[in-house]
């Protein structure tokens, strides 16, 4: 069973335009004693719309033994190489492990929204990995993944 899947983060899509509009909004009313000039105020904004061009969405996609994360536009690509499935679970992440690619005591996290993950243990190279994937729907994914690998 094939899965592909995509979502937008829209909480970090918010946050981005708030903190793009606050340096706009400082810029073009000059507050303060000290006036934003307008190279760094250029260089912030742009370095935030990168950000949020980077971030904006995860596409997750599972093809044979392949299991292929795409952030934002495509620069940051993350394929774990699954050699065999030791185990699957849907877990609820705290709101404390974040958004985005995380390092978390329960191994790597990599979400773009919401609380709800599929933990993916499993070996690859002969070593024993641990992650994390969000997902809308993590029925799916849990289910495409031990499709994929049963015995």
């Amino acid at each position: 069973m094939k899965y592909k899947k995509s979502q937008i983060g829209w909480v970090a899509l918010l946050i981005f335009a708030l903190v793009i509009i606050l340096p706009y909004l400082v810029y073009a009313n000059q507050w303060g004693n000290n006036p934003l000039p307008s190279t760094p105020f250029l260089v912030l904004v742009l370095i935030f719309v990168v950000i949020c061009f980077m971030f904006y969405k995860l596409k997750v996609e599972l093809s044979g033994s392949i299991l292929k994360l795409t952030y934002g536009i495509g620069l940051i690509r993350i394929k774990l190489k699954i050699d065999e499935l030791e185990r699957t679970e849907i877990v609820k992440t705290p709101w404390y492990y974040g958004l985005g690619i995380r390092i978390t005591p329960k191994g790597m996290l990599y979400n773009i929204q919401g609380s709800k993950a599929v933990s993916i243990e499993y070996t690859s190279n002969g070593k024993r990995k641990l992650v994390m994937v969000g997902s809308p729907e993590p029925e799916r994914l849990k289910e495409a993944l031990e499709e994929h690998w049963k015995k």
